[in-house]
């Protein structure tokens, strides 16, 4: 069971079991694969990398302006990730905020890549799925993603004193 705790000095204290840890490994190595397509016809790219503007021609201007920087953006969290998550084992480290984000940053990557391939909606997301659907792995996937998430942002946000 994923756990993201404060930890003193305001690290995030992340612990994997060697399960998800292997299906994290698995799921980086997927999104550093997608975040280094060309194929701008491909739907998850397209979503990774959404146009900035209704116009094709200021959509591509935008693109060439910022769009090596925000894949190398992606690529560095993608990368400071699977350092944090090493080649084997479970995974108990202390994360600095910057790295609390960008685990946020490929956790959330991740999702959009899962839920863009499965065309998920809200409806979908709701939904109980037989276990034999096809899907239905796909979609345990996704929330368990957003739970690690979910608990990673607990971590991060300080409760108000009472």
């Amino acid at each position: 069971m994923p756990s993201f705790k404060r930890a003193s000095g305001g690290a995030i204290r992340a612990r994997l079991d060697a399960r998800e840890t292997a299906l994290l490994r698995e799921l980086l190595g997927e999104l550093r694969t997608l975040l280094g397509a060309e194929i701008r016809a491909d739907p998850v790219v397209q979503r990774l990398f959404p146009d900035a503007h209704e116009s094709a021609e200021e959509a591509n201007a935008f693109r060439e302006l910022i769009g090596d920087d925000l894949a190398a953006a992606k690529r560095a969290a993608v990368a400071k990730v699977e350092t944090a998550v090493g080649s084997e084992g479970r995974v108990s480290t202390l994360l600095s905020e910057d790295d609390a984000a960008a685990w946020l940053t490929v956790l959330t990557d991740i999702r959009l890549a899962i839920g863009t391939r499965l065309e998920v909606t809200e409806e979908v997301m709701e939904e109980e799925l037989e276990p034999d659907d096809p899907r239905a792995a796909s979609l345990d996937v996704l929330h368990w993603l957003g739970w690690m998430q979910e608990l990673m942002l607990r971590a991060l946000t300080p409760l108000p004193e009472r």
